[in-house]
């Protein structure tokens, strides 16, 4: 189950009214694919699933001179957080939000809202 942060960190990955119709991660249905995920998913990948949200919450401000929690922060200062995390001198907090990436990418490009946008989806 996602918590109120955990949620803050997803709209800031995909923010509602995103380009060309789009919509944000919840918007799209992307909670019921976590859930699903946090119950199916292999141990190891729910866990780094967990320490991704925790990163990006707690370790990401801190990459760009603010202090945690994420949700503190105004929307263009949380994408600046996530972005910097993607740009870390540090290996493993790059692959814990490309993890962080990857998991909210195969839920949100999987839903119906997202597919039918982009033209794959005909239903």
């Amino acid at each position: 189950m996602l918590s109120a942060r955990d949620r803050v960190v997803l709209n800031a990955l995909l923010p509602p009214g995103g380009p060309e119709g789009l919509p944000g991660a919840f918007e799209a249905g992307f909670e019921e694919f976590e859930r699903g995920f946090s119950s199916d998913a292999p141990l190891t990948m729910r866990f780094g699933w967990r320490a991704a949200l925790f990163a990006a919450a707690w370790v990401s401000p801190l990459l760009i001179g603010r202090l945690p929690p994420l949700d503190r922060l105004q929307a263009d200062d949380r994408e600046a957080a996530l972005e910097a995390m993607g740009k870390s001198r540090f290996y493993l907090i790059r692959q814990v939000f490309l993890l962080l990436k990857a998991v909210t990418s195969f839920g949100y490009g999987g839903t119906h809202a997202v597919r039918r946008v982009v033209g794959y989806d005909a239903r």
